[in-house]
């Protein structure tokens, strides 16, 4: 490391703390020619993988894509961009760790859906439909037919035996 003011590359390290994203350093050093102190901030450097696109090109993981496509599914749901920004620290943590240098975009794809199915039902859709290319009320009926089975299957991965809701009560005073 070289000092800022006489370019001299020895210096010292006086303290080393971590930094407020946890994914860096921050350093107090001085020069050992000059005096000078000074501060650095070191970051790991990750490498995220290609993503493999649809069409088989590659580019390199863009979060800021990232974002954008989940701050358009979380329009107006009341859902914080620290949350959003959380997310995407999420989905770069489990890119990062996975140890591939490739990741095709479906897995990534699937892996934001996990997510938003457990933060907001409605940011899941708005982000499905846009993923998947739905073209037909019938693919949104599909998948909101999907949700709700999934709803009426408890913890144990069993389905309940009977219905819940206005609906199996109507059902059930109904003589017909």
């Amino acid at each position: 490391m070289q000092c800022p003011v006489c370019g001299s590359p020895s210096t010292k390290v006086l303290d080393s703390r971590e930094g407020r994203d946890s994914r860096s350093i921050r350093r107090r050093r001085t020069c050992t020619a000059c005096g000078h102190r000074f501060t650095t901030h070191e970051r790991i450097d990750e490498q995220l993988p290609q993503v493999i696109k649809r069409d088989g090109t590659k580019q390199p993981f863009d979060r800021e894509k990232l974002m954008r496509g989940l701050e358009a599914a979380c329009r107006k749901r009341g859902i914080k961009r620290d949350r959003l920004e959380a997310i995407v620290l999420q989905v770069e943590q489990w890119c990062t760790t996975r140890g591939d240098r490739e990741i095709p975009v479906a897995e990534l794809g699937e892996r934001v859906m996990d997510i938003l199915r457990e933060l907001d039902e409605v940011a899941y859709i708005r982000f499905v439909s846009v993923y998947r290319s739905f073209e037909s009320v019938a693919e949104f009926e599909r998948l909101l037919r999907e949700m709700e089975k999934a709803q009426r299957v408890n913890i144990e991965g069993q389905r309940t035996l009977f219905e819940q809701g206005e609906h199996a009560k109507k059902k059930r005073n109904d003589p017909a």
